[in-house]
């Protein structure tokens, strides 16, 4: 604990005096209060005592650690207190991580900020963090105790954009790894994070195993029963050993002894049989046997083993399998308990799961945040509440928020959070940064945002009747683009905001203001188009390429919000030319065509509204589309780009003559993308000259 806070307010650290207490009952408990000229953080366990740290700093220095702007902790001084702060932990576990985090927030993450990240778990009490970097060497040596050849091995590996969903048994194998020396990296990496989250006092959720192996595993085992798992999003059918067949134990077990070896056990196993899949036997006796059959196969080789299964595909015969005290449901969107009589008994972890794809706007009700659904809840079996998002790198205020609520046992008052994060995020009291918040309160973090995320137009991929822009979101934008315009105006109106939060959030909420409008720009267009109006037509298409061109410039002024910068770490993570490659069309693809390459069900999934992305991909769609609209408009023919069939209410990704030449400039770019480099623009000073120039245009509209 003395190293975490040297590694965060070094300043300041001789300030701080550790004590260990007694738990509250069996629960986490921390004191904060001064003596002898010193800040005493007294805490049950090394978690409970981060927990005091942070919340001195939040209270006392003002300290707001972000993801988004705010990324490091700036303290020079630690001013005593008087009083004592007591806090006791209801929730026994804080679980924290999606698989999907791992491929679109942390793909290509190196052990600087992982460090980062591990203490900032710590200090927000998160103590069941999903611990799976480094699964791929347990995976790889395995194969190769199995005599598998190395590039057989290597082959079976998805890329790290894509590993995660290997996990989860939906792919195999896209865009495999070709490099060993990557693989003993990845152990290193997967080493240090679990040290480090044990040193600390988390326990980490391990991977565990559900049966998927490569096809050619029958040459091993020439009697095992495989069965042929349909088709996931259009990707090649995946196999799985039939757990009932006692092979599957015996090839599960090992890869659970290769991970005991490597990393430790730690008696938490995440799997999910079947995740996003149907079984290819659906009785309810085969279902059981199967829970019995993983459960016997956890048990045998630890006896002290408990079985984490997200809700997300969750069976009931499955979970029916398994004996209660051996079994612990992440509850990632928090609404599977009402439909399962709260999981049957079954201890469960009440999550929030917010955002798909780490899709950058605006979005999420803080209200709901703030009401805190665990202390509404009638039952002994909720052990915890977990957040589960898919990406991290968005919507600072309410993960500010959500951090905080994994500890709370009690609605807290809003209104004064508010006025609190406003001054910790931006360094100033002025009434103007409060009064910005309560509006964001009032628009992107109303109520009624609740639920899937409103599209980006801008990342659409162009259509004459667009729904969606990705499979789960929506068109609708469910608050009034007017007050977020008057957020906007009033917190670049600032004169004495001096953290990097701020600077952030100038860029962001500008972005998504004018993302709204380009929204609106693109109805416009398409009315001029449908009712012959070519005034209306040109003038809103253009205006809509125009402040695409133009966010773009804004955000290229802010590296994490540049695909320059995003595609360079891609590439640094490899150790050799060919993975650098690979590991860049990696997180090129899942950016755009996601995957299968011949006939995406998930293009724009995984979109982002980013400076160079906009510029050389997103813009390049739009221009050819309205140019082609442009061509069509003195015909008498209507003319439509919807597809005769369709997936998820979007269009097919080849279905017609006008989306095939769509793919080839999608493939070609992504062999041919060379986004330039961040800027030294001043993002306040951009964001205010473009608010500026189109408030009245928004404000009309």
């Amino acid at each position: 604990m003395k190293n975490l806070i040297l590694r965060n307010t070094p300043e300041i650290a001789d300030m701080f005096d550790l004590r260990t207490i007694d738990s509250a009952d069996g629960n986490n408990t921390y004191e904060l209060f001064c003596e002898n000229g010193k800040i005493v953080l007294c805490g049950d366990c090394k978690i409970s005592q981060a927990m005091a740290y942070y919340a001195y700093l939040k209270k006392y220095c003002g300290v707001n650690l972000s993801h988004c702007g705010n990324t490091e902790i700036c303290v020079k001084s630690a001013p005593l207190f008087e009083g004592k702060i007591t806090k006791v932990i209801k929730q026994k576990h804080r679980a924290f991580l999606n698989y999907c985090t791992f491929g679109y927030s942390f793909a290509f993450w190196k052990w600087d900020k992982w460090e980062k990240e591990i203490d900032f778990m710590a200090m927000n009490g998160i103590n069941m963090p999903l611990s799976v970097v480094g699964s791929e060497a347990v995976w790889y040596y395995t194969m190769r105790d199995f005599k598998y050849s190395e590039t057989g091995a290597l082959s079976f590996l998805s890329g790290p954009a894509f590993w995660q969903w290997q996990l989860m048994g939906n792919i195999t194998g896209y865009f495999s790894l070709t490099d060993v020396k990557y693989i003993e990296s990845r152990l290193e990496l997967g080493k240090k994070i679990i040290e480090r989250e044990v040193e600390l006092g988390m326990t980490p959720i391990q991977q565990g195993f559900a049966g998927t192996v490569p096809a050619s595993v029958t040459k091993i085992f020439n009697k095992a029963r495989l069965r042929m798992i349909p088709s996931w999003c259009n990707f090649p059918i995946t196999y799985q050993f039939d757990p009932t067949d006692p092979l599957f134990k015996k090839f599960g077990t090992a890869l659970l002894e290769k991970q005991r070896q490597l990393f430790g056990a730690y008696h938490y196993y995440a799997c999910d049989p079947f995740h996003e899949n149907a079984p290819s036997i659906k009785t309810k006796d085969y279902l059981y046997k199967v829970g019995r059959a993983i459960d016997t196969m956890y048990s045998d080789f630890d006896k002290d083993s408990v079985w984490v299964m997200q809700s997300w595909s969750l069976r009931e015969q499955i979970v029916k399998a398994v004996p209660k005290d051996r079994l612990l449901i992440l509850d990632i969107d928090g609404n599977k308990y009402k439909e399962t009589d709260y999981f049957w008994g079954y201890n469960f972890i009440l999550g929030k799961i917010h955002n798909f794809g780490d899709r950058n706007t605006l979005h999420g009700s803080i209200q709901a945040l703030a009401d805190n659904e665990y202390s509404t809840l009638e039952c002994d079996n909720c052990c915890g509440t977990g957040l589960f998002m898919e990406g991290i790198f968005q919507n600072p205020l309410y993960y500010d928020l959500a951090f905080e609520m994994l500890t709370e046992d009690s609605p807290i008052n809003l209104d004064e959070w508010l006025r609190d994060y406003a001054y910790r995020r931006y360094g100033s009291r002025e009434k103007c940064l409060v009064d910005a918040v309560n509006l964001l309160r009032q628009s992107c973090y109303s109520e009624k945002c609740v639920g899937r995320e409103t599209g980006s137009v801008i990342c659409a991929r162009p259509a004459t009747e667009l729904r969606h822009t990705a499979p789960n979101d929506f068109r609708e934008l469910r608050y009034d683009n007017k007050i977020l315009l008057k957020a906007a105006e009033l917190l670049l109106s600032a004169e004495n905001a001096t953290k990097d939060g701020y600077v952030f959030d100038a860029c962001d909420l500008v972005r998504q203001v004018m993302s709204n409008y380009v929204s609106a720009l693109y109805d416009k267009a398409m009315y001029g188009f449908n009712n012959r109006d070519v005034n209306i037509f040109e003038r809103s298409s253009n205006a809509f390429l125009k402040i695409c061109c133009e966010l773009d410039e804004l955000l290229q002024t802010r590296p994490e919000l540049t695909l320059y910068e995003h595609l360079k770490e891609a590439g640094d993570l490899a150790l050799n030319e060919k993975d650098k490659e690979n590991f860049e069309l990696n997180l090129l693809a899942q950016i755009t065509v996601w995957g299968p390459m011949s006939d995406s069900v998930n293009y724009d999934y995984s979109w982002k509204e980013w400076g160079g992305m906009i510029g050389t991909y997103y813009v390049k769609r739009w221009q050819s589309f309205f140019e082609r609209l442009a061509y069509e408009f003195p015909k008498k023919k209507k003319f439509s780009t919807t597809t005769r069939k369709q997936h998820c209410d979007r269009n097919t990704y080849t279905g017609n003559q006008f989306y095939k030449s769509y793919a080839e400039f999608e493939r070609k770019w992504l062999s041919t993308a060379n986004p330039e480099a961040p800027s030294n623009g001043n993002t306040v000073e951009l964001a205010r000259k473009m608010l500026e120039k189109y408030k009245r245009a928004i404000a009309e509209d």
